[in-house]
C-alpha cells in the first residue's frame, strides 16, 4: 500500500468512526429525551438524584445485542450513626419523604423503540442471549447485574472477571463481591432463563 493510499484509507476510516459516534450521540440524546417523558407520564412529581443515564458495555452488547439500556437512581438516606431520638426521628421523616418522591428505574428500549421497565427478574429474559454453558452464564450475569440496582446500590459497569459461576442441577448461580461496595447474585435456570437478580450494600455504613 502505497503512503497516499494508507493516508487516504486512514481518512475514510476517521470520517467513519467520526460518523458511526455521532449518530451514537443523537440517538442517546433522543433516548434521554423519551426516557425523561416516560417518567413525567408514568410517574408524575417523581424525582432522582442520578441520570437518565446509558447503560453500554461489551458485554451487555453480548448478551442483548442492539437493545439500548438507561437508569435513573436514587439512594435512601443513611440511618444515624449514634441512638439519639432527634436524629432517629430526623432520619424517620427524611425516609417518608424519599418513599413519597424518589424513583429508581432501569429501562430497556425494545425492537420498535418502546421503553420497557425493568422491575422484576423476568423481565431481563427479554432480548437476552440463550444461556447454555457457564461463559454465557457469566456474559449474561455481567450484564444483567450491570443493569439492575438495588437500594443504595447503583446500576453500572461489572466486570466479567468479577463473576463467579456456580453449576448446578438447577441451573448457574453468579455471584460478584465488590469490596466496600455491594454483593450481587443473579440465578440462571436449566432453561437460560433469569430467575432473580438481586444487589446488596456492602459498602460502609455510619460509624
Amino acid at each position: 500500500m502505497t503512503p497516499r493510499i494508507f493516508l487516504l484509507a486512514c481518512s475514510v476510516g476517521s470520517i467513519l468512526a467520526f460518523s458511526l459516534t455521532a449518530a451514537a450521540g443523537k440517538q442517546t440524546k433522543a433516548d434521554v429525551t423519551a426516557f425523561r417523558t416516560y417518567l413525567e407520564k408514568q410517574h408524575p412529581g417523581k424525582r432522582w438524584q442520578t441520570g437518565p443515564t446509558a447503560l453500554a458495555s461489551a458485554e451487555i452488547r453480548k448478551a442483548y445485542g442492539d437493545r439500548r439500556f438507561y437508569f435513573v437512581f436514587s439512594s435512601p438516606p443513611l440511618p444515624p450513626g449514634a441512638n439519639i431520638q432527634e436524629l432517629i426521628d430526623a432520619y424517620r421523616r427524611k425516609l417518608v419523604e424519599f418513599q413519597k418522591t424518589a424513583i429508581s428505574l432501569s429501562v430497556a428500549f425494545n425492537d420498535k423503540g418502546e421503553i420497557v421497565p425493568l422491575t422484576k427478574p423476568q423481565d431481563f429474559n427479554i432480548g437476552l442471549m440463550k444461556v447454555q454453558s457457564e461463559d454465557d452464564a457469566r456474559t449474561a450475569a455481567t450484564a444483567v447485574l450491570a443493569i439492575h440496582g438495588s437500594d443504595r446500590v447503583s446500576p453500572g459497569a461489572v466486570s466479567a472477571r468479577e463473576v463467579m459461576v456456580t453449576k448446578t442441577a438447577k441451573g448457574w448461580t453468579c455471584t460478584v463481591e465488590r469490596r466496600n461496595a455491594f454483593a450481587g447474585t443473579a440465578l440462571f435456570d436449566a432453561d437460560g432463563k433469569c430467575m432473580s437478580v438481586s444487589k446488596t450494600y456492602a459498602g460502609p455504613v455510619p460509624p
